[in-house]
């Protein structure tokens, strides 16, 4: 863990777990997720882990998990979530002005500062953000063009323009970095002017050592410590005012820092984090998270405060009176009584859901647990809670309209509200059989899909089988709708049938790779038609395919990149999503792949961590889309809410870039290929790269198989990278970057290598 403080601005900690209370109307505007252009639904106002908060001049910046970073100008009533670019886990938060913070994590391999208020975040010192060379312990700015990196080898490093470069300064005594060498490692450092500053260093038992420095850390001069002294970071009130905490220390100066005395608070006390509103009274949190604790006259004495049932991992002054503070899951709590009592400001309606369906007139349908479902009313940006008449797991609910609709469970019962869900009434389905989807088609028609054939009623009739070849006898379990145009297929299975009269008549329709005689060896994962002729079809393989004419002829898509393809989900021909299992080496985090060419190209979106499932991503239009994701909490119980929606098709504002690949030779004889001992060489380029962007290039056999993938960097030089590859045949090559701040990611097109 790296820690920054600097007068009111930053607390750093660590924490256990946090429950959420629900509290109708927090935040009303949407938290964007850390780097992508999708936000939070639920919980909100938005579900990663918080690790530190600061304020400065009335404006807070909160970090935690994921690259979050949030911001609030009212102490914490509302939040935006900005766009960092990184997804590594941030600890560390420094707020220099109201519009000017640095933030800082990833085992000490991110640093990135943002004078715009957070509108767009830069990468400082490290190149790579993952096993770095030379990690960072703790950061601290004077300005926002002059500051100091202390990193763990004991190294100070220096920057005057805001990051841009930096000068190395004498190593601390008793570290690596040090003429004399040692094993002391750099913990902490603050510096009150760009040559007077102070840094701690911990023996690997964990007792400090520190150094003050009159000279920007050209010279260093050794400050005495009360024995046993743990610290883990600094925070400076004021130039004559400081705290040193650390587990079983709290440390005080009242001179800048050339002597410190112990407090009697610490005892029995892990300190992680502390803030302080005057030189007397500050607020700390300790390593359970589980409590706070105050003290108005400099440690002598203090206060244990609970913050209703949210454990806590940061907390900060926003002014005298008013105290914010964060935790796991998101958790903020709010107090305007200086810590005498604390409110929630974040809300989780609960409950466990496992997909999503559109509704009439922008309603957004979450079937879950328990017999209940939650229901957006403004395409998932907000939710609210619906209980039917069963305990049973619902399996899928749908509306005609606004008030009515119908919900169905895993054991086949069915149920019908005319008002919106506050009352239902028991339907008969017509079959002992437990139907695996229900559809309403405009206000007439309700269809029960599967397990085999189709049941329909009409005009509040009763359920009745459909007949007709393509239908009877069909294995069905989902469906997929294009305006008045339903299709119903079977997920691994070869069905796919069609019905454009509200479900009376259906018509099947040829997969791809059928043979003359009506075989094919593909099965169903998904399917996404946008009119009754033109759809795309996700097989079980992950490959992907397109129809214009309803079936009749389909051509593979080859730019996704991957094979592990979960749900396609189109609003028209050109705009639509693929949701993913992984993207590249990352693991862990969901990820959807978004295309604005009808699939000539895709482009990665990074949303949170935990996965997507089937049926998890709904697309209303070329902007508009919602989406379910299956996460867990810190003691990995299961926590299937996550839900998110954007309206700027998932990317983030600023200018798109593209991202081409290309190669010596792109037809090749069997002969030229052995001769290069079955190598090619793919070389690519992102325009407007900075250097440093992690691109992901995936290559496949022609003829199918599983896709190959390498991350590489982009160079600073015209953001150039080079892949090596083995082929043994005609292959195809993409490559995918996933964005930055305020830069949207990019696709490629296909790259094929032919050979003969």
């Amino acid at each position: 863990m790296w820690t920054v403080c600097r007068n009111y601005t930053t607390a750093v900690v660590l924490g256990a777990v946090t429950v959420f209370i629900a509290l109708a109307g927090v935040s009303a505007a949407a938290v964007n997720v850390s780097d992508s252009g999708w936000a939070w639904g639920n919980p909100t106002p938005q579900g990663r882990t918080l690790h530190a908060i600061a304020f400065s001049g009335g404006v807070g910046y909160a970090a935690g998990n994921g690259g979050t970073v949030l911001s609030t100008s009212n102490a914490g009533a509302s939040w935006s979530g900005l766009t960092t670019g990184t997804i590594g886990d941030l600890e560390s938060v420094q707020a220099l002005s109201p519009s000017t913070v640095v933030v800082g994590g990833g085992g000490g391999c991110i640093t990135r500062i943002s004078t715009n208020g957070g509108q767009t975040f830069t990468r400082i010192f490290n190149v790579a953000e993952s096993s770095c060379p030379e990690p960072v312990a703790a950061f601290d700015f004077v300005s926002a063009q002059d500051g100091f990196l202390l990193l763990r080898n004991g190294s100070l490093e220096a920057t005057t323009d805001g990051g841009e470069t930096f000068s190395r300064k004498t190593g601390i005594p008793g570290t690596p970095s040090s003429s004399g060498g040692g094993g002391d490692a750099g913990v902490a450092l603050h510096f009150n002017t760009p040559e007077a500053g102070i840094v701690f260093v911990n023996e690997p038992s964990g007792v400090s050592s520190a150094y003050t420095t009159p000279d920007g850390g050209v010279s260093w001069s050794q400050v005495s410590l009360p024995a046993g002294a743990k610290v883990t970071a600094v925070h400076f009130v004021n130039a004559t005012d400081a705290y040193a905490i650390g587990p079983n220390t709290l440390l005080r100066s009242t001179n800048g820092g050339e002597t410190w005395v112990a407090q009697k608070v610490a005892a029995g006390n892990d300190f992680n984090s502390i803030d302080c509103a005057s030189a007397e009274e500050c607020m700390l949190t300790v390593t359970a998270g589980n409590e706070l604790v105050k003290t108005t006259d400099g440690g002598a004495t203090d206060t244990v405060i609970t913050t209703s049932s949210s454990l806590i991992y940061g907390a900060a002054y926003a002014s005298p009176t008013q105290i914010v503070a964060v935790g796991e899951s998101g958790a903020t709590v709010l107090s305007s009584d200086g810590g005498a009592t604390f409110t929630p400001s974040s809300a989780d309606i609960g409950g466990e859901y496992s997909r999503l369906r559109a509704g009439p007139d922008g309603l957004v349908l979450a079937p879950g647990a328990k017999g209940d479902f939650a229901l957006s009313a403004n395409g998932g940006q907000s939710w609210r809670l619906i209980a039917t008449q069963t305990s049973a797991e619902l399996l899928d609910v749908a509306f005609s309209t606004p008030q009515i609709g119908y919900a169905l469970d895993v054991n086949g019962g069915l149920q019908q509200t005319g008002n919106g869900g506050a009352s239902w009434q028991t339907l008969n389905p017509g079959t002992t059989t437990p139907a695996r989807a229900v559809v309403a088609l405009g206000a007439s028609a309700v269809l029960l899909i599967g397990p085999v054939g189709i049941h329909r009623a009409v005009d509040g009739g009763r359920f009745e089988a459909v007949n007709g070849k393509a239908v009877a006898s069909a294995r069905l379990s989902d469906y997929d709708l294009a305006g008045s145009t339903v299709l119903a297929f079977g997920a691994g299975t070869h069905t796919l049938i069609r019905s454009t009269d509200l479900g009376a008549s259906w018509r099947a329709i040829r997969l791809p790779l059928t043979d003359r005689k009506g075989r094919t060896s593909e099965s169903i994962r998904s399917v996404a038609f946008t009119s009754a002729d033109h759809g795309f079809l996700l097989d079980t393989n992950g490959r992907i395919w397109q129809t214009r004419n309803g079936g009749d002829t389909w051509r593979e898509i080859l730019s996704a990149g991957t094979s592990d393809g979960i749900q396609l989900a189109f609003s028209d021909p050109m705009h639509g999503f693929l949701s993913v299992g992984s993207f590249g080496p990352e693991e862990g985090n969901a990820y959807v792949l978004r295309t604005d060419d009808g699939g000539v190209s895709w482009h990665p979106q990074e949303i949170t961590d935990g996965s997507i499932p089937s049926d998890g991503i709904l697309a209303s239009s070329a902007l508009d889309a919602s989406l379910l994701i299956d996460g867990t909490s810190v003691t990995n119980a299961p926590l299937d809410r996550l839900l998110f929606t954007t309206s700027s098709g998932g990317d983030v504002a600023g200018p798109q870039e593209s991202l081409s690949l290309s190669t010596p030779r792109r037809r090749l004889s069997r002969r030229t290929l052995k001769a290069a001992h079955d190598t090619v060489t793919v070389n690519g380029t992102l325009a407007g790269a900075i250097g440093g962007e992690q691109i992901v290039v995936s290559s496949r056999s022609l003829s199918g198989g599983p896709w190959r993938h390498q991350q590489v960097v982009a160079g600073a030089n015209g953001g150039s990278f080079t892949t090596s590859w083995r082929i043994t045949g005609s292959s195809v090559f993409v490559a995918q970057w996933a964005g930055a701040s305020g830069r949207p990611g990019a696709g490629s097109t296909v790259l094929s290598v032919t050979v003969r």
